[in-house]
């Protein structure tokens, strides 16, 4: 898998990557080899020294050749791709093989070439026999069943995709465009969304947040009237740990003059400022 011991020193077969299979392969299959060619300034690899597409022996045709350089040190690095298609026909399973190859460099004062190996596979027929053997064995083709493009079914889909479009606006929307949308907490949730995390912003987030639980209870709220809260808003009692946390959290950043991070806090009140308005909407 390298050059002569000649050429060594000039040009190298630094990777070659046969298929991963070689047993049953059968007739029409196409298989390809990646090679991987380190040549020395001032020896190059040309297209020319490549097999030429169309190129047929023992029953493989040479397919497609592709070959890519870049520069790699104080030469080239050639990428070399080849594509061959069986077309050998045999009754029996037998060994095939993928042709051996030589490549020359052009460019320097002295002949150099690349060796590049035979693989070996098996071959497999496609059936035991002949021709009569097949045209006896050979099963009618069966045409695809046919989709219904009827008024019905298209319908049907239609409807699918509108109540499944309805939904997504229903429950992501800002704006009160049906039932239960733009309540206090959707409210509250798209003029979050439009607040800057920058310092200063906290206070504002909060009150947010506030007037929107104001809102909801019919006057001001506090934590010690949140149980009284959550027994006349059942919806909301899925969130009774989470909304305590934040009137804990409020307290200690408007009253004992606490610090907390911008940008992290806004992300955390618009978390749960969007459960609150699922549950709002009684989608929770």
């Amino acid at each position: 898998m390298s050059a002569t011991a000649a050429n060594a020193a000039e040009a190298t077969l630094v990777a070659l990557e046969n298929p991963r299979v070689s047993t049953g392969i059968a007739i029409g299959d196409v298989l390809e080899r990646k090679l991987v060619i380190e040549a020395k300034s001032p020896y190059e690899l040309p297209a020319s020294a490549l097999p030429l597409k169309g190129e047929r022996v023992d029953g493989i045709e040479v397919m497609d050749v592709s070959l890519q350089s870049e520069k790699a040190g104080d030469g080239h690095r050639y990428q070399v791709k080849l594509s061959y298609q069986v077309f050998a026909a045999s009754d029996k399973p037998r060994v095939m093989r993928l042709p051996a190859a030589t490549l020359n460099l052009a460019g320097g004062n002295t002949p150099v070439e690349v060796s590049i190996p035979a693989w070996h596979f098996w071959y497999s027929p496609l059936v035991a026999g002949n021709i009569h053997t097949a045209r006896s064995n050979a099963q009618p083709q069966r045409k695809p069943a046919l989709l219904d493009t009827g008024m019905e079914p298209l319908g049907l889909t239609l409807a699918v995709l509108l109540l499944g479009l309805g939904g997504l606006v229903y429950i992501n929307a800002d704006r009160r465009w049906l039932p239960w949308m733009g309540g206090s907490f959707a409210q509250a949730y798209r003029k979050l969304r439009r607040l800057p995390p920058q310092a200063g912003s906290n206070a504002q987030a909060l009150g947010y947040l506030h007037q929107a639980f104001n809102r909801v209870y019919g006057r001001a709220l506090f934590r010690r009237q949140l149980g009284e809260f959550l027994a006349q808003h059942p919806q909301y009692q899925s969130l009774a740990g989470e909304i305590d946390g934040f009137f804990q959290r409020s307290e200690a950043l408007l009253f004992a003059h606490g610090n907390a991070d911008s940008a992290a806090l806004i992300k955390d009140l618009q978390q749960l400022c969007r459960r609150l308005r699922d549950c709002e909407r009684k989608i929770a």
